[in-house]
């Protein structure tokens, strides 16, 4: 069996107060961030409350992800309109 993968290094600036994992005290930026992270490494140990607050936040995640995604489409076609009206009105 392979051995765990070592924490990554994380730091904190002096002035910031972290979210911390309850499990593994690795500090996190947010709670969003906390409950994901609880619920995928920590997945067997965390409570029904933790497992509904990883659910929100992939929810939450999810719609995040669908908005940005959209945004991309919405500039793919700007653009691509734009290549289009100065191939049609200036080239030709």
């Amino acid at each position: 069996m392979p051995s765990p993968r070592p924490p990554p290094p994380t730091l904190v600036p002096d002035d910031a107060t972290p979210v911390v994992c309850p499990y593994c005290e690795r500090p996190l930026a947010d709670e969003r961030l906390r409950a994901l992270h609880v619920a995928e490494r920590h997945g067997t140990a965390c409570t029904d409350e933790e497992r509904a607050a990883a659910a929100d936040a992939s929810d939450e995640e999810a719609d995040d992800l669908f908005v940005y995604h959209l945004k991309v489409i919405a500039a793919i076609v700007l653009v691509t309109f734009g290549i289009t009206y100065t191939y049609v009105f200036v080239l030709v």
